[in-house]
């Protein structure tokens, strides 16, 4: 069996995208087969993940934005979440129909480095902003007097936009590196990164940046968290076990995506020599995963209506709510378009003469 070793100028006329969508082609050595129904399964999913994710991340913020009221913190960070994967889900469209058509992208150099930068500074957001979460149930639950002074809406707000600068920052190098290149077997063009080894050093350094020293932090205060839940209060404890199936979707959704994608630019740097069957299942592995990862961006909503019941009965006040406000302006409406009609005047005239 042939290793990576024989092929280093194969890699570089490969083509390879973010959404998992490109090939680890070795070219000469390595025969490619791809998923069985690949380009039509797979578009579905995105466009499935893309329509629940849409409406229930903009009902996520449409109902905290919304609130007059005492705020929790914790709501601070799930604001803007539902952003980063609104962020997220707006981009799946895209990457469905460049699926479709076998990987290749059909939409421009623009909309590729866009796509790209959103894809990956959301992603990345949503990580930071879930270790923050992380880290304030820590501090609740393990120091609730001493983190008193930390734990504030101004600290929240300022540690979300700390997050998001980050997350920007993260995703430059896809909005300065991604572009259009042609596809190896010549019949359109593919949205992705430049083949240079110092471009897979810098992703894999951003990868264990953004992705597995977030992860560390977040397991290492669950890990404290959860010697001390049984010490909690009732509400607090379902509080803690709503954010933490929150946190276990996200790492059970991007941890396989985060680990194969970290074997990847060790093949690409040729620091990892591969076989041809494992670089084959290493292609196979990552569509799955960035599957199952790009799913995740329409899940929590789905988690807080199944097991927040506070966010039911504010989902159930405010659709409510907002119906009730409905129905009192159309029927407003409509009796003074009754009235006129009756008296065969304007409802300006009626209450003039009411006068």
């Amino acid at each position: 069996m042939q290793s990576t070793e024989a092929w280093g100028h194969s890699w570089g006329t490969t083509s390879w995208d973010y959404s998992g969508s490109g090939y680890l082609d070795h070219i000469e050595l390595c025969p490619v087969w791809d998923l069985p129904y690949r380009h039509a399964i797979i578009p579905t999913l995105y466009l499935m993940a893309f329509a629940v994710g849409l409406l229930g991340n903009a009902f996520v913020m449409w109902l905290l934005s919304r609130g007059r009221g005492a705020r929790r913190l914790v709501d601070t960070f799930v604001l803007h979440l539902a952003v980063a994967d609104l962020g997220f889900v707006l981009t799946l469209p895209l990457w469905a129909a460049a699926e479709a058509q076998g990987g290749l992208w059909p939409f421009g150099d623009s909309l590729c480095k866009l796509s790209s930068f959103a894809l990956a500074a959301t992603r990345c957001a949503g990580a930071l902003l879930l270790a923050g979460m992380s880290v304030d149930r820590y501090l609740a639950v393990g120091r609730p007097l001493s983190a008193r002074p930390l734990r504030t809406p101004r600290c929240v707000r300022a540690a979300c936009c700390g997050a998001w600068a980050a997350a920007l920052l993260a995703g430059l190098p896809a909005l300065l590196y991604r572009r259009l290149q042609p596809s190896p077997d010549g019949l359109g063009s593919q949205c992705v990164d430049e083949p240079s080894d110092t471009l897979q050093g810098l992703g894999l350094l951003l990868l264990l940046l953004t992705f597995a020293l977030p992860l560390a932090v977040t397991l290492a205060c669950y890990c404290r968290v959860s010697r001390r839940l049984p010490r909690v209060g009732r509400a607090r404890s379902s509080s803690l076990r709503i954010i933490f199936a929150v946190e276990s979707v996200f790492v059970g959704s991007w941890l396989p995506f985060g680990v194969l994608r970290a074997v990847f630019y060790l093949a690409r740097l040729r620091a990892l020599p591969l076989p041809c069957a494992l670089l084959l299942a290493l292609r196979w592995g990552l569509a799955v995963a960035t599957c199952l990862a790009f799913v995740n961006s329409c899940a929590n909503p789905v988690i807080y209506l199944l097991l927040d019941r506070s966010f039911r009965a504010r989902a159930r006040f405010g659709v409510c709510t907002r119906a009730g406000r409905q129905v009192r302006r159309v029927s407003s409406a409509s009796s003074k378009d009754d009235s006129s009609v009756f008296w065969g005047r304007s409802p300006k005239a009626n209450s003039a003469s009411a006068w």
